[in-house]
């Protein structure tokens, strides 16, 4: 019975070991964002995404000799985070935040324990490009990451010339252009065609590409996403896939896609294009499949494989192969015609372009997918790999006010 019992008695406390092993988490260098109240007290925001409440008598302590002291102290130096429901546009989100507290927190059974503030970082203003009238969801997801990985946000306005360009820029120390509505095919030589370009927004296609080009020749650190990495193609020169399952029905049709390879996209007439065709007018029925088991559009996730090439993207996702990315989109980059000095760096299964990098500049990434869907992900890798693309330009962003004072 004894000698039974033994091998119970080692596994038990194997379980109680790992248990407790589990129980303290340390979190080196990451950002604190903001301390708020609870009816439990008071509760911490850090590395981007993760929060937790602060146990009933932390330790704080301050290397930076900033007078981090104590929770109160903390949440002082930190600041205050803005309201983003109640953003307009032209305003700047995060005046209330002071420095970057960079820390390591430790944390037991869920509660913060301690706090060492390990070094205090300016937050340079970046530019979200004007996308509408007011500022939409896609847009505050992306200011909530910058604002939480460290930068204040300025909500650009509109701008229709190459003056108000170069005042809008000017201000800024880094830039991203969401995603949005198809871009006007007039800008790369073409017309709209069945389910190809649709929802043309004029004004915000003279808008993303006077930006673009000013952001390119100024070497302000940029992030193009979605439609924005679209314009990064276009305004540079480049031309774009109207249509991606179109485009994959056209290859199978002339054999660089096996048939077997595919998924036949029901076909129920095109939307109303550019010009207000009627979808009757799109009949008979179009050919139109997804490719390799890839599907862009709808939130879908797929991986993507980047090239031995990439300047940018690979330093952020760190290897050559990303699992999973959250996509929503029809139109891509045409690798046939690509800007002017634009390199493609990263593809989807099916071929279809998902990055881009202008290379003479310190960092300027174009990507098809969504990063902002993805940096409060419950999936470490997911949220990391994210919350990466804000991190490393806001690494540059920091420092490009520094650069342009020594290039004058």
């Amino acid at each position: 019975m004894i000698k039974r019992m033994i091998p119970m008695l080692f596994a038990a406390l194997w379980l109680v070991v790992v248990a407790n092993s589990f129980a303290t988490e340390t979190f080196e260098n990451v950002a604190l964002y903001v301390v708020s109240e609870s009816e439990s007290g008071p509760t911490l925001a850090f590395d981007g995404f993760r929060s937790a409440p602060f146990a009933e008598s932390p330790v704080v302590s301050d290397e930076t000799n900033s007078g981090i002291v104590d929770v109160k102290t903390l949440a002082d130096a930190i600041g205050t985070a803005p309201n983003l429901d109640a953003a307009k546009v032209g305003e700047l989100a995060g005046a209330e935040l002071n420095d970057v507290v960079v820390a390591t927190a430790t944390l037991e059974d869920g509660k913060i324990t301690s706090i060492v503030a390990t070094a205090r970082l300016p937050r340079p203003v970046v530019g979200i490009a004007w996308a509408n009238k007011s500022v939409g969801n896609s847009t505050k997801r992306i200011a909530d990451a910058l604002l939480r990985y460290g930068a204040r946000v300025r909500f650009m306005t509109r701008v229709s010339n190459d003056e108000e360009c170069e005042a809008a820029l000017k201000e800024l120390s880094g830039f991203v252009m969401p995603g949005g509505a198809d871009l006007d095919p007039a800008l790369y030589g073409e017309s709209p065609y069945p389910h190809g370009s649709i929802g043309i927004e004029p004004d915000r296609d003279v808008s993303d590409c006077l930006t673009t080009r000013r952001a390119i020749a100024t070497n302000l650190p940029g992030l193009w996403i979605c439609r924005g990495e679209q314009t990064l193609n276009v305004a540079l020169g480049g031309a774009l896939i109207q249509d991606i399952p179109s485009y994959q029905g056209a290859n199978v049709a002339r054999g660089a896609i096996p048939a077997s390879e595919t998924e036949i996209i029901p076909d129920e007439g095109a939307p109303a294009t550019y010009g207000g065709r009627p979808a009757e007018e799109c009949m008979p029925r179009h050919y139109r499949v997804s490719a390799y088991g890839t599907r862009h559009n709808s939130g879908n996730r797929h991986p993507i494989e980047i090239s031995e090439s990439s300047k940018f993207l690979a330093t952020v996702v760190g290897s050559r192969t990303c699992p999973s990315v959250s996509t929503s989109h029809h139109q891509a980059a045409d690798p046939e015609r690509v800007g002017k000095g634009l390199t493609v760096v990263a593809t989807a299964p099916d071929g279809i372009v998902e990055a881009l990098e202008y290379q003479a500049n310190d960092f300027a990434l174009g990507v098809q997918f969504h990063p902002e869907m993805d940096t409060r992900s419950q999936d470490p890798e997911i949220a990391r790999v994210s919350a990466g693309f804000f991190r490393e330009l806001l690494q540059f962003a920091r420092e490009y006010p520094v650069k342009a004072a020594s290039d004058q």
